[in-house]
């Protein structure tokens, strides 16, 4: 009995830690995704145009992004965009990691 509510616990905090990691991971695909877009497509939209579209998307997908830690680099035609961000992420209940995610578009 008591191997098995302990079976119990560990298979609850993997499905706990998967839940919440899984859907951190997913916002931040989804996130990079839109941004790699936006610099396929930037056409003549200035750097301010572009850092603006990049935050809506943070906000749109709930990505804690700060405008200061958004990087829009040209080089001939071509526009790379770079934004950095840390989020807080309940790994198991009492704890919790901050992770640092990157974005960049080549």
């Amino acid at each position: 009995m008591f191997k098995k509510l302990i079976s119990l616990a560990i298979f609850l905090g993997i499905a706990y830690a998967t839940v919440n990691v899984g859907a951190v991971y997913i916002r931040y695909q989804q996130f990079k995704d839109a941004v790699h877009e936006t610099a396929l497509f930037a056409g003549n939209k200035t750097d301010e145009q572009l850092t603006a579209r990049v935050m809506e998307l943070a906000h749109r997908d709930n990505v804690p992004l700060d405008p200061e830690y958004v990087h829009i680099e040209r080089v001939a035609d071509r526009v790379t965009i770079t934004a950095s961000y840390v989020e807080t992420i309940k790994v198991l209940p009492g704890y919790q990691r901050q992770w640092q995610f990157d974005v960049v578009t080549r």
